[in-house]
């Protein structure tokens, strides 16, 4: 029974099928039987029945069987000449190795092979797909099918008329390395940068007939920048965008390239419904599954309708989704250090390293690095800059963190790099990494030198920063205070650390004096507390770090053993960085014990020298070759620092006036000197031996005692003239030991003054040698170092002159002249200078009476004889002078004494008349010649003692005649 019933569904299905595929010859028996007949009895398919004939394929088409002809109508061949396409080969792609009806067609693309081979296992193939508005099928897009299903019977097979003929399409070599697809341009690229030509692609290709691929906006969305970059490099070296690229790097980008497209083709033709709701093999291996929905297809949670069937397979175009490579468990390129610096076009840099035998740095074994370069180490940089940056060992290493360095604002930090040495600092050398918002941006710099342009994270948490210049190691330490003093300021991030010039190379100076730039390995480092910084504030800034210790510096310099151990303090063995926190037990070049202590507050650290405490800017440190250099704006003594008070009041003593010092003074008062010394001792304000002199100071002086005390300052006193010379407290009042004298400093014009306060109501005198009553203090020196507290601290203040006793004394009441008190080498000046001015005018007199016209003194109209007992009368508006008026006749004499010899000035004086003769006896009346010829002049009359009556005083103004 279970039999007959088989039996039975087996024949309604064979049935079925004969129905199914009846010939329409049974309902029109006069259709030609053959596709040639068809051909020949339709006249539309005329033109590419010659074609047929005119290549041989008829006799091959009549033995065909079970398959479809796509056969153009006649308008297809218009303007259509090229013969190019219609060999017999080609031919073949007219002709599906399969029967299919349009009428049995869905709403779905569906591909179909044809007899065109394009290798001994690919066919041609072609898409036939609905066009939904036009209501016809069409084929690749072009060719719509005008003449549907025309059966020949004999030969089971259909003919199907298009309209257009079949342009071959091209290969996905073709299509990938001639970049038809903008949309998968960089995908293109790709292809284009490992194969030189098509035969290559083909090669690689070969049997594989499906591609996918992300668009160029879905790539970019995959993979980080610096991945895109590695695997567009030899598109870049081919196109020229990059130079240099070494032969090794092109190898194995290539080598990537292929892993990554090996995983994106598959042998099997899918498209549609063709090879699809199944899995398929990647020629990698991987496999992927693929299903067609809503003429979609999928793969994985990927989907697209964009796919384009070629002459040998199918590209299918993906443009949605998250990460292509991820979603699709697609392995990409380990971004390794190596291929990460190739991706940056540093493959010179890596072949450099693998020369070192440094290649262990970049093969991905090393976790947790930073990599600095400079951006002139880049291949594409110019050839002579790239012979000059030759690097050695030590260069490269430096250029390696032991530590994945993460920015961020704010940052002041020091790494280790790789560079490492036991022998000259006991450890590795330090890079500095600085950053902080600027402009919204972060901004940060290496060793404070170095901007950083970018930065690039790479596998193993590791990441490679590009500077505007590259990195080098610490040089020694004669070059790196060198680049300080050339410079003027120790460079930093934002702010750089001003340098006083003067007292760094004053510093110098003694560095190289005591033999300190060549220091010994002593396998610890060195640590240098250099005075060569900038003052902070603005008193006494003109002068230098080292005037400022004055008579102790002049001390140190006159004992030259005790002053390079002074020096050899600056120097520690051992590293403490800017960032030190802790404790930590050195000794310094001179073999003092030293405790170490830092703290760090905002920017600022805090580190401790035993007792003394200095603050030195986050990331200050100056880094040389065997340890580090500290910046300071004072100058380090050590805490047990103390020199005796004789020592510094001999500093103050002058070669060239050996009998004027206060130390001979002070030998006839020897409980005062005693006194400069003890728990609280007192100090001295000494003046210059110059001065001593001068003001002819000895030990006969007047009052010396007083003198003395009024320069003597007790001890606690002495702290207001210190803080006053730093700058604090400027209004204190100083007392001296003498009861009267009082004391207050100022700064004037950078200069130290000290100015008389009176005390007691003490009367002071305005007529000394200094109305200002102020001196000035040159320089000055302790016993010890101060700082605050002045208990066992003895000074000595060096003074320009000394402090005058006479500034107390009372002024003289009623008198007004001025006095002036002159010393000895002024008043001799005084006289040579008014003796060469009394010599000038004198001969300047000299001179201009030489040039004065002269006149002829025998003239007895200008001057009487010589016998003559005539008084001459002179007046001061003669125009020469001596003038001789006359002589004062009996008249004159009996003349009234209120008549004047001279009119009134508001008279005018009449027009002179000269005399013909002043004498008493004039020329002869009967002489002819008297009123034309002068007569000479003659003697006057004897007045006799007339002459002695003559003592009154005559009417000329401010003059009188004897």
């Amino acid at each position: 029974m279970t039999i007959l019933l088989w039996l039975f569904y087996l024949f309604h299905i064979i049935n079925g099928i004969s129905i199914v595929n009846k010939p329409p010859d049974s309902t029109y028996p006069d259709i030609p039987n053959t596709l040639v007949d068809i051909l020949s009895s339709q006249p539309q398919f005329s033109y590419f029945l010659r074609h047929l004939q005119r290549h041989g394929l008829i006799p091959q088409l009549n033995l065909m069987k079970n398959v479809t002809l796509l056969a153009p109508i006649n308008s297809a061949f218009v303007n259509k000449n090229n013969d190019d396409e219609w060999n017999n080969n080609q031919l073949l792609r007219y002709i599906v190795n399969q029967k299919f009806r349009v009428g049995y067609l869905n709403d779905q693309d569906a591909i179909f092979e044809t007899l065109y081979k394009i290798d001994k296992k690919t066919y041609y193939p072609i898409k036939i797909s609905p066009d939904f508005e036009s209501k016809e099928y069409v084929i690749d897009n072009i060719a719509s099918i005008v003449d549907e299903d025309i059966y020949a019977k004999h030969q089971h097979s259909f003919v199907q008329g298009i309209d257009h003929l079949l342009p071959l399409k091209p290969t996905i070599c073709q299509v990938l390395i001639n970049s038809t697809i903008p949309e998968i341009s960089i995908m293109s690229s790709i292809f284009q940068s490992i194969f030189e030509n098509g035969e290559d692609c083909e090669t690689f290709s070969k049997g594989y007939q499906s591609f996918i691929l992300p668009t160029n906006n879905l790539i970019k969305s995959s993979l980080t920048n610096i991945e895109l970059a590695y695997y567009l490099l030899n598109f870049n070296t081919i196109r020229g965008a990059t130079k240099g690229t070494t032969e090794e790097a092109t190898k194995e980008v290539n080598n990537d390239i292929k892993d990554l497209l090996e995983n994106l083709m598959f042998s099997e033709f899918i498209f549609g419904v063709n090879n699809t709701n199944s899995k398929a093999k990647a020629k990698s291996g991987l496999k992927q599954e693929f299903k067609f929905k809503k003429n979609k297809l999928e793969v994985g949670s990927l989907e697209t309708d964009n796919s384009h069937v070629l002459s040998n397979g199918a590209i299918h175009i993906f443009d949605e989704g998250e990460s292509f490579f991820k979603t699709l468990k697609v392995p990409t390129v380990d971004m390794v250090a190596r291929k990460a610096l190739y991706a940056l076009n540093y493959s010179n840099f890596v072949k450099e390293l693998q020369f070192r035998s440094l290649d262990y740095l970049i093969d991905g074994s090393v976790k947790k690095q930073s990599i600095i370069l400079g951006i002139d180490q880049r291949d594409d940089t110019n050839e002579e800059v790239n012979l000059l940056s030759f690097s050695s060992k030590q260069n490269l290493l430096y250029q390696f963190v032991n530590e994945e360095i993460k920015i961020k604002d704010d940052l002041h930090i020091l790494v280790d790099s790789k560079l490492c040495s036991n022998k000259k600092i006991g450890g590795c050398y330090k890079i500095k990494i600085s950053s902080s918002a600027e402009n919204g941006d972060t901004k940060t710099t290496i060793n404070d030198e170095v901007d950083v342009i970018e930065s690039i994270p790479i596998a193993n948490s590791s990441v490679i920063y590009i500077g505007n210049e590259e990195i080098t190691p610490p040089v020694n330490l004669k070059h790196s205070l060198g680049d300080l003093i050339s410079s003027g300021t120790i460079p930093r991030h934002l702010e750089n650390v001003e340098i006083d010039r003067t007292s760094c190379l004053r510093t110098l100076g003694y560095l190289n004096t005591f033999n300190l730039y060549s220091l010994d390995d002593n396998e610890a480092g060195y640590s240098i507390f250099l005075p060569c910084g900038a003052k902070t504030t603005q008193i006494n800034k003109k002068t230098s770090l080292w005037d400022d210790l004055g008579l102790v510096l002049d001390y140190l310099e006159s004992n030259p053993k005790l002053f390079k151990k002074i020096i050899q303090g600056l120097f520690l063995n051992g590293v403490v960085y800017s960032n030190f926190k802790g404790n930590k037990k050195l000794k310094s070049l001179n073999g003092q014990k030293v405790q170490v202590s830092g703290e760090q507050k905002n920017d600022t650290n805090f580190i401790s020298l035993n007792k003394t405490i200095v603050e030195i800017a986050s990331n200050s440190d100056i880094l040389f070759n065997q340890g580090i250099v500290h910046v300071l704006d004072k100058i380090l003594l050590p805490d047990d620092f103390q020199l005796p008070i004789e020592d510094l009041i001999k500093t103050t003593f002058d070669t060239k006036f050996p009998g004027f010092s206060i130390d001979n003074l002070l030998k006839f008062y020897p409980k005062i000197k005693k006194s400069l010394t003890g728990n609280h001792p007192f100090s001295l304000l000494v003046p210059t031996p110059e001065s001593l002199k001068d003001f002819n100071i000895t030990s006969s002086f007047h009052d010396l005692i007083k003198f003395i005390d009024f320069h003597l300052i007790p001890n606690d006193e002495v702290s207001k003239i210190l803080d006053c010379i730093n700058g604090v407290n400027q209004d204190s009042i100083i007392k001296t030991n003498l009861s009267q004298g009082g004391l207050t400093c100022r700064h004037k014009n950078d200069k130290v003054m000290l100015k008389l306060y009176k005390l007691n109501e003490t009367e002071t005198n305005i007529e000394s040698y200094n109305k200002d009553q102020e001196v000035r203090v040159l320089k000055h020196g302790c016993t010890s170092e101060y700082k605050g507290s002045t208990k066992d601290i003895s000074c000595i203040f060096l003074l320009e002159k000394p402090m005058n006793l006479k500034w107390f004394e009372k002024t003289h009441t009623g008198d007004n002249f001025l006095h002036i008190h002159l010393g000895l080498v002024s008043v001799g000046i005084g006289v040579i200078l008014g003796l060469i001015m009394f010599g000038g005018v004198m001969v300047g007199f000299v001179y201009c009476t030489s040039r004065k016209k002269t006149y002829n003194l025998d003239s007895e109209h200008y001057f009487p004889r010589s016998d003559s007992g005539y008084m001459s009368v002179l007046t001061d508006d003669d125009e020469y002078l001596p003038y001789d008026r006359g002589y004062e006749t009996d008249t004159d004499v009996l003349r009234s004494e209120t008549d004047g010899l001279l009119l009134p000035s508001n008279l005018k004086r009449k027009k002179r008349i000269k005399k013909i003769d002043y004498g008493s006896i004039i020329n002869n009346e009967n002489d002819d010649n008297r009123f034309t010829v002068l007569p000479k002049a003659t003697l006057p009359r004897n007045i006799g003692n007339l002459k002695e009556t003559l003592n009154r005083d005559r009417n000329i103004p401010g003059c009188s005649q004897f």
